[in-house]
């Protein structure tokens, strides 16, 4: 019974020793090369945007995300109403006005398939400054493509001036 033992032991150890164990999948860490094709797509949308290309930026968005819009109210306080993404390109909120947005200074993080992109905006509306603020995007990559997942911006009517100090090399370039 020993020697059955103990043979048995012996095979376990032999077959675990010729086990290869995976290494670990390496840490993706930030990944500032990435950071250039966040930049793009966010690129990309905002020309969308700023074309009124509705299809276009549903095909640059997850289908499931969300948005969420911070505007100043009396009193300093921020009303925060959130929407679905969709919302923003269902055709029936064409109005025919003409917008424009563009940004600056932004901040971007970049870790494995998701990114944030931080930045300054200002937007027009029918080539008049509607307001500035903040727009925040998130950014999964899904089939190597960076896509935008989830929004949220603030309006700032207001503070166009301040944020405007920081103004360095405008996104997108015409």
């Amino acid at each position: 019974m020993r020697a059955t033992c103990f043979g048995v032991l012996a095979m376990l150890f032999a077959s675990c020793a010729s086990t290869t164990v995976p290494e670990p999948p390496a840490s993706a860490g930030h990944q500032a090369g990435e950071a250039a094709a966040v930049l793009a797509a966010m690129d990309r949308y905002i020309r969308a945007i700023s074309a009124n290309d509705l299809q276009a930026m549903a095909a640059m968005q997850t289908p499931d995300g969300m948005t969420y819009r911070a505007r100043a109210t009396m009193g300093a306080a921020m009303e925060i109403v959130g929407r679905p993404s969709s919302y923003w390109v269902d055709p029936a909120r064409a109005d025919g006005r003409a917008v424009r947005e563009r940004y600056w200074s932004p901040t971007v993080l970049v870790r494995g398939s998701i990114a944030v992109v931080w930045a300054p905006y200002e937007f027009w509306v029918d080539s008049k400054t509607s307001h500035c603020g903040i727009d925040m995007f998130d950014f999964v990559r899904i089939e190597r493509e960076w896509r935008v997942s989830n929004s949220t911006w603030t309006v700032e009517p207001n503070a166009c001036d301040e944020l405007r100090a920081d103004q360095k090399a405008i996104r997108p370039a015409d």
